[in-house]
C-alpha cells in the first residue's frame, strides 16, 4: 500500500476547504451560528475573519494557484 506523502500545501488545502465550510453554514444558520461567530478581539469577529479568509481561499482555488 502506498503512503501519500502529506505537504504543506495540501494542509493549506485542507484549512481551506474547512474555512468555506464555516462560511457555508455561518450563511446558511446565522442564527444557529450567532454565538461562535459574535465572538471578537480588537474589533475583529469571527464572522469577519472566517468571512475574509474564505473569500480569499475560494478565489486562490476557482483562480488555480500558479
Amino acid at each position: 500500500m502506498a503512503v501519500k506523502k502529506i505537504t504543506n500545501e495540501s494542509k493549506w488545502v485542507t484549512v481551506g476547504w474547512g474555512l468555506l465550510l464555516v462560511g457555508g453554514l455561518a450563511h446558511m444558520l446565522p442564527v444557529q451560528m450567532a454565538p461562535v461567530l459574535s465572538w471578537s478581539l480588537y474589533g475583529v469577529s469571527v464572522q469577519m475573519a472566517v468571512g475574509v479568509v474564505s473569500v480569499v481561499m475560494a478565489l486562490y482555488f476557482l483562480l488555480g494557484n500558479e
